[in-house]
């Protein structure tokens, strides 16, 4: 039984794309999927991404209000990942991870981030020393992060 299984397996690995009339079936059609973004938090279910601009223009109209935005992430906490800064061709945001309840890894400077939480009106400081240090236009209190 193992020997015929083996044997289906090397069938199927050395499966020949042409035909017996010598005609190729050519590349496949199908799109290459993207490799998945690691996830943080829990899943990204708003769709419409909101950005950094609009936000900072009246963040009174998004308190309270769910959100997904998106942009370079410039800085990450080394202590632990509990905060980051991104940033998109407008603005600047500080990201911090809605109570410590995950961190995104130390080393996601450079990386795309799409985010999903509240805006914060006020910078409280009290994730990190270093937090205020980035001089961010907005603070973001997200739920989820997924990084490509």
């Amino acid at each position: 039984m193992r020997t015929l299984l083996a044997a289906l397996l090397i069938c199927a690995c050395n499966h020949d794309t042409t035909s017996s009339i010598g005609s190729s079936i050519g590349p496949s059609t199908q799109p290459v999927s993207k490799a998945a973004a690691a996830a943080y938090g829990d899943p990204l279910n708003v769709t419409a991404t909101t950005s950094l601009t609009d936000i900072a223009k009246n963040p009174a109209n998004f308190k309270g209000k769910t959100l997904a935005t998106q942009g370079t992430v410039t800085k990450v906490c080394q202590e632990r990942g509990c905060w980051m800064a991104i940033k998109d061709d407008s603005g600047t945001a500080t990201i911090r991870m809605h109570g410590h309840a995950f961190f995104v890894p130390t080393t996601a400077s450079g990386k795309h981030a799409r985010v999903q939480g509240t805006v914060m009106l006020t910078k409280d400081g009290k994730e990190c020393d270093d937090m205020e240090a980035v001089g961010a236009q907005l603070e973001i209190d997200a739920t989820g992060v997924e990084l490509d």
